[in-house]
C-alpha cells in the first residue's frame, strides 16, 4: 500500500487486505481451541485480545511518528507508514 499513488488505488488495496485478514481472529480462536482445554482457552484468548488492543494503541503512536517523515524520498507520510509497518510484519517471515 505504500506504493500506490492515488486514493482509488489505496481503497482497492485496503479492500483486498481486509478480505484476506477477515478470518484471522476467528482462525486464532479456533487454533487456540485445538491446543488448550476449555478452561485454559478463555484465558489465552483474553490475553490475545488484550495484546491486540495494546498493539493498536502503540501502533497509533508509531504511525504518528512515522507520519512526520512527510516529503522524504518524494513520498507522503502515509506512504511511509504503510511501508514501515509492512516491513515489520513481513520481515520475520522472510527469515523462515
Amino acid at each position: 500500500m505504500g506504493l500506490v499513488h492515488n486514493l482509488s488505488g489505496l481503497i482497492v488495496a485496503r479492500v483486498f487486505l481486509g478480505l484476506l485478514e477477515a478470518g484471522f481472529f476467528p482462525g486464532v480462536a479456533f487454533y487456540l481451541s485445538c491446543w488448550y482445554l476449555r478452561v485454559e482457552h478463555s484465558f489465552r484468548l483474553a490475553i490475545f485480545f488484550a495484546m491486540a488492543t495494546l498493539g493498536g494503541a502503540f501502533g497509533g503512536l508509531l504511525a504518528f511518528a512515522i507520519g512526520k517523515m512527510n516529503g522524504i524520498g518524494g513520498k507522503p507520510g502515509w506512504s511511509w507508514i504503510f511501508m514501515y509497518e509492512s516491513c515489520s510484519e513481513s520481515g520475520p517471515h522472510a527469515e523462515m
